[in-house]
């Protein structure tokens, strides 16, 4: 029996059966909920175990993961952790918030720590040689048929906390495509968030979604003007933006449902990134790359693993103005417009393909463990 560092009880545990054990990779997912942040790990943990990469087996735990000492927008910040445990001894972490901040205290009982909002500089020094940076994040399930998730659906309920769009569930084999040398036009929907909808949220974050906000605006005001009907985008008709952003919404806000979304990545081969919250690499930017789209992104502020970078996978912003010009760039230059596209096809298949990531990190994660025992060995 497997346990995580809390003292609750397990309340479901599937233990994967497989014909012959013997050198296969087995890993062990203690999960506590269905945030959607970890449906690309939980998703690449399952193709790995049907095409035999390895054995997996899921411990589902009921258990509040709300902690009322840390700071407000960390409070809820674990819904997004998942453990994941590799051959009964490497303890992989896989945290997938949108802020940068380390669990301090996760880290220091695991053995490699993947963080998805990854700066070095953020990184205590103690920790450096665990933490990793984890890649691009964004939503995707296996299909309805996989056991794994049926089994966290009736433990967790249907409910999949931090879903931007409830009730449709995009699989692997819905969320990428080739590049397609398609007439060029540009995507960008965004969200407006409200900065008041949260009384106990503090006056930086207050400020943060604000400016959030008003940089999204004026990117979407200044492309409508310069591509007209060769731009789609706007902000999504929640309350807040019809209240606040009454010129700058969607002209038809069923484009923004993530079915009608999805098929118009396929159309549109310019799509635009702005920050996220706690200045985030938004899901928009790893939805681009698995689409193999030509990107305009705003300045990144994280790292994701491998050569993904301007110019070869996106062009960078600084403000909305600069912003306008990359597109142009993109819209006059067709060949540099598809080598990017084959560049960011290239990086799905490499690094942001769910089973590929994260075989990724339990190479990295086994690598470290095998260093270890050598380690032990050769000071015994």
């Amino acid at each position: 029996m497997f346990f995580d560092n809390s003292n609750q009880s397990p309340v479901v545990f599937r233990r994967a059966v497989h014909a012959n054990l013997a050198g296969m990779i087995r890993c062990h997912a203690v999960c506590h909920g269905n945030s959607t942040h970890l449906s690309q790990i939980q998703t690449g943990l399952a193709l790995l175990h049907h095409s035999g990469g390895i054995v997996l087996s899921q411990e589902c735990k009921t258990m509040s993961r709300r902690d009322p000492g840390k700071p407000h927008h960390l409070r809820d910040a674990r819904q997004t952790h998942l453990l994941v445990i590799v051959n009964l001894k490497a303890r992989l972490y896989f945290d997938c918030h949108d802020s940068g901040e380390i669990d301090e205290t996760a880290a220091a009982g695991i053995d490699c720590y993947f963080k998805r909002s990854y700066k070095r500089q953020l990184v205590a020094d103690r920790l450096k040689d665990k933490v990793f940076p984890l890649g691009l994040n964004y939503e995707l399930h296996s299909p309805a048929s996989d056991a794994f998730s049926r089994e966290r659906t009736a433990v967790f309920g249907r409910k999949f906390i931090g879903s931007r769009l409830p009730g449709f569930r995009p699989t692997v084999e819905e969320m990428h495509c080739d590049p397609a040398d398609v007439v060029p036009r540009v995507l960008f929907i965004a969200r407006a968030w409200d900065p008041f909808d949260d009384a106990e949220r503090p006056p930086d974050k207050i400020s943060e979604r604000i400016s959030l906000n008003s940089t999204r605006a004026r990117c979407i005001k200044l492309l409508r003007r310069e591509f007209g009907d060769r731009f789609l985008g706007g902000f999504v008709h929640t309350d807040y933006a019809t209240s606040n952003f009454k010129e700058e919404l969607l002209p038809d806000n069923a484009v923004s449902a993530k079915q009608n979304y999805v098929r118009l990545l396929r159309e549109y081969p310019i799509c635009v990134a702005t920050t996220g919250l706690h200045g985030s690499i938004g899901w928009k930017m790893a939805e681009y790359v698995a689409f193999s789209r030509a990107i305009v992104s705003e300045r990144l502020n994280y790292e994701a693993p491998g050569d993904l970078g301007a110019p070869a996978n996106y062009l960078e912003f600084d403000d909305p103005e600069a912003c306008v010009t990359a597109v142009h760039r993109l819209f006059s230059d067709a060949a540099f417009r598809y080598r990017m596209m084959e560049n960011n096809r290239l990086y799905y298949l490499t690094y942001l393909k769910p089973d590929r990531l994260v075989r990724r990190c339990l190479d990295i994660g086994l690598s470290r463990t095998e260093a270890g025992i050598q380690m032990s060995r050769c000071q015994a």
